[in-house]
């Protein structure tokens, strides 16, 4: 084993899309597709990545960033499931013994239930504390709606058809603009300035959705109202699970339903293309639960180094 702790992720990429498409359990947040953009538009701090390597071939990436004198993962703030790539065969003790060349604090959060880090050795000396982040709203496909969710579909489908919307269609990155728009104006209704507020939000975005793009990883879906996208839908989808991004919403013509109308085609087309999940991601908002999701938990744990973990307890 061969580890190596990387200021910058320059020549890695091959290597890591290698890596994440062997492991199962990774998501489209820990492709690069995600995470290079991130790290390009959030460039605050050290970077840290701490690879590993078995053969000379990739088997553990855990890209981390320093803040505040803790060393967080990459996408931490505005990303909803954070961990690293890990080869299937991987033991997670040789990771353990990379982690205590970082001598710092490292916090790890919204990690799943089924993350190796979780499972880690704590490295010798070290301490750790291990406890629950916020859970995500998961809804298992096939999706079966109660008779009123069936139901106000079809009702805001034929409102919105009678306006003269069309039906959702397939979106390309160039609709982010017009999803960031209509995400800001939902927003500031609210008396609230709406993520894309911040410019490192807008910068990430239009650098990443291309590269999802490419990857096939990206499902935009969009609704039109008088050659204009009134409606529009990020959805993130690989090995088999859905991922619900970000929506905007015209709240002008909030009586026809868009939202409603589009969330029930990203389930459908979810389902089409083999999903066996439609993840709503972090926040506890009633409709989610309306879809039948359900409360899936994420974990968080932090490694203390010696010198900072005396009185902590070891889990």
């Amino acid at each position: 084993m061969q580890f190596e702790v990387l200021s910058d992720a320059g020549g890695l990429e091959e290597e890591w899309w290698d890596l994440w498409r062997r492991d199962e359990a990774a998501t489209p947040f820990q492709s690069p597709a995600w995470l290079l953009p991130w790290r390009r538009s959030f460039s605050g701090g050290d970077t840290q990545i701490l690879t590993l390597r078995d053969g000379g071939r990739l088997a553990a990436v855990l890209p981390l960033f320093r803040h505040e004198e803790r060393l967080l993962p990459w996408g931490a703030g505005t990303t909803d499931r954070l961990d690293g790539a890990f080869a299937p065969d991987l033991d997670i003790a040789a990771v353990s013994q990379g982690l205590a060349r970082l001598a710092s604090p490292v916090d790890l959060f919204q990690l799943p239930a089924g993350s190796p880090l979780l499972r880690m050795p704590v490295p010798d000396g070290w301490s750790a504390r291990t406890g629950f982040a916020e859970s995500c709203a998961v809804l298992s496909l096939p999706a079966s709606f109660s008779s009123r969710v069936a139901q106000n579909l079809r009702y805001y489908r034929r409102r919105a058809e009678r306006a003269g919307a069309g039906l959702p269609r397939r979106g390309t990155p160039d609709d982010f603009e017009a999803l960031a728009e209509l995400h800001t104006r939902r927003w500031r209704e609210r008396g609230e300035p709406g993520i894309f507020a911040d410019p490192r939000m807008v910068a990430w975005q239009r650098q990443a959705l291309p590269q999802l793009e490419a990857a096939g990883l990206l499902q935009l879906h969009v609704i039109e109202l008088d050659a204009r996208v009134v409606a529009a839908l990020c959805v993130l989808c690989a090995k088999r699970r859905a991922y619900y991004f970000i929506g905007g919403f015209d709240p002008d013509h909030a009586a026809l339903g868009l939202g409603t109308i589009l969330v029930g085609h990203a389930v459908a087309e979810a389902e089409r293309l083999g999903m066996t999940s439609f993840d709503f991601l972090r926040g506890q908002e009633p409709y989610k639960y309306r879809w039948g999701a359900q409360d899936q938990p994420t974990h968080a744990r932090q490694f203390l180094p010696p010198h900072q973990g005396h009185g902590q307890g070891r889990g």
